[in-house]
Formats: C-alpha cells, structure tokens, sequence
C-alpha cells in the first residue's frame, strides 16, 4: 500500500536528521549503526531517504558531475537547503546544532549559511564569514574571535566560564581572583593563571596557545598540564599532546596572516573555510600535500591562486563550489 504525504512527513523529518548528522563530520560508529538500524526497520524509512537524496539531483548537475571526482562534494553543497518547514518546538531545534537548518526556507538557508554559523542564532555572542570580532567583555576582558566563531558566555558571583562551540579565540583576561576565568570546549577546559591566551575548536580536539604567563588544561577523564606563555598543546578528551614550533605562527590569524610551516594542506584549507562565502572541498589526496609560506586570511581566492602555483593541484569553482584536487 503507497503512503500519502502526510503520512510520510514525519519519516521525512527522521531522514533529514540522519542525512545532516551523517555529513556533519561528527558522526561516530554507533551513529552509523543506528542509521543502518532505522533505514533497514521499515521500507517508508528507505524510501524517504531515497526521496531525500533525489530530490535536489535534477537542479545540481554541474554539483553532481563534480561530486564525481570529489565523492562528497555534492551532498555538501546541497546539505544548505534540507529544510522542509517542519513544526517542531523551535528552541528544541535551535539548540541542536545539526537541525538548525530545517527552520530556514530555501533561499534563507543558502545566504544565512554563507554569512553566519547557524549556531550563531542561539549563542550569546558570534563571528561571521570573514570576520574577525574584538569586544570586551562584563569583566572587563578582551575577547577577540575569529571568523566564524560562536561562544556562550556565564559569568556569575563566583566564576567566568566562557563555552566555545566552534571557531577560535583569543582573550586577554582582566584580573579576578576571586573568579577563574575559564574556557570550555568539548573535550575539556582550560583555566587562566595569567593573562593572554588563545583556543581553538577542532572537529575531535581543542588546540590552546599562551600567549602571556600560563593556563592549566583539563580534559574529560581529568588529565591536566600546564601551558607556559610561548607553548602550545593539543588535546582530546582522553589524551594531552604538547606542540613544538613557533607560538607566533599559531596566532597569526589576529593580524589576517595565516604562515605555516612543513603543513598538510588540508589544515590549510580548514583555516581557509572560515573566510569563504562558498563551499571549499579538497580531495584526500590532495589534502596530504606539505605547505610552506605566508598567505592572506582576509583574500582566500589570492591564497588558493599562490598555492596552484607552487603545488600540483587544480582549483576549480562550480558556482559557490570551489574543488580542490591533485593536478
């Protein structure tokens, strides 16, 4: 028996929640597991994903065409306009981060996307697409974010406890004993016992630099370390992983520098995203290429331009797309 529309609304919603979990680089083993589990428990299930992945197909064919040397590529550029007016309680849905897109029309999605991060509608304070933001905050510290960077502020009586959700910051503490300032990001903590310091959130870690006196890192399982001012460490939420190399390079995003040195290129890709209005995609292969040299944040089409000259890559723009591939 064929099911009507209403009835395979709420399949559809289901599969619009699988499809923007699964391509939101985060999903794990059990996710994966789960979904297979779903689509295999009932044949409406399967059909509304076919549907789902289908739909866009016909008005995406430079996208798809693309997709083919670049597996993924397609379904990222088409992952902006999954919504489908769904009426479910919106600040449920506002706070679950993979979901935010579904409130938004088509047209809305796509421009929205491109400016801000979508986590940005519910965090108390955000960054833009190319745009690096200093405020100061109730405390009287000096918050600086880079492009794209959402965080969540909770200052009482007794503590300063900033949450990182995405993106980068750099803050430079005012004094308070009587209050640690903390920030927070997924795999831990990290406590000011001075004055100046930067984190930025990866997809599985969180990176801290000290720019003045030291911080103290804790992660999930509790494991800590001390950051001295010039140092850099790297950690999850199981591990702590110190870095060696130049502190200055770490923090040239402040002045819209981006200097490496001996780094894959996908990591200068991924610095890359946050001043790009469009889609960067980069293949594997490519992504495994060793950078050196000095490039401009605030004009990524001049970065990926200096990087084809000296690498063996093609930079090819479909529309908001841009592929990244060996030559």
């Amino acid at each position: 028996m064929s099911r009507s529309h209403a009835e395979l609304t709420p399949v559809l919603k289901a599969a619009i929640d699988w499809m923007v979990l699964l391509d939101s680089g985060s999903a794990k083993a059990r996710d994966r597991a789960a979904f297979e589990g779903w689509l295999a428990a009932d044949a409406g299930h399967r059909l509304a994903w076919e549907s789902l992945n289908g739909a866009l197909a016909p008005a995406f064919t430079p996208v798809v065409q693309a997709d083919r040397s670049l597996p993924g590529s397609a379904r990222a550029a088409t992952q902006a306009l999954r919504s489908s007016g769904v009426s479910l309680e919106r600040r449920r849905l506002l706070r679950n981060g993979s979901a935010l897109a579904l409130l938004l029309g088509l047209g809305t999605s796509i421009t929205l996307q491109r400016r801000m991060p979508l986590q940005g509608l519910v965090s108390d304070i955000y960054s833009g697409t190319a745009e690096r933001k200093q405020l100061t905050l109730p405390d009287g510290s000096v918050l600086l974010l880079n492009a794209r960077t959402t965080v969540d502020l909770d200052f009482s009586a007794t503590a300063r406890r900033l949450r990182l959700h995405q993106g980068e910051l750099r803050i430079q503490v005012a004094t308070d004993p009587l209050r640690p300032l903390q920030v927070v990001t997924a795999q831990g903590s990290v406590q000011a016992l001075g004055t100046c310091f930067s984190v930025r959130q990866l997809q599985q870690e969180s990176l801290v630099g000290v720019q003045q006196h030291s911080v103290r890192v804790t992660n999930l399982v509790g494991q800590q370390a001390l950051v001295n001012e010039g140092g850099a460490l790297r950690f999850s939420h199981d591990r702590l992983l110190a870095l060696p190399g130049n502190q200055h390079q770490t923090d040239a995003w402040v002045t819209g520098r981006l200097e490496v040195e001996n780094e894959s290129l996908g990591s200068v890709i991924e610095a890359l995203r946050p001043y790009r209005y469009g889609l960067l995609r980069i293949s594997e292969a490519a992504s495994r290429l060793r950078v050196f040299g000095v490039f401009s944040l605030d004009d990524s089409d001049r970065a990926l331009q200096s990087l084809a000259q000296v690498l063996p890559i093609t930079v090819s723009q479909y529309g908001p797309l841009t592929l990244i591939d060996l030559a």
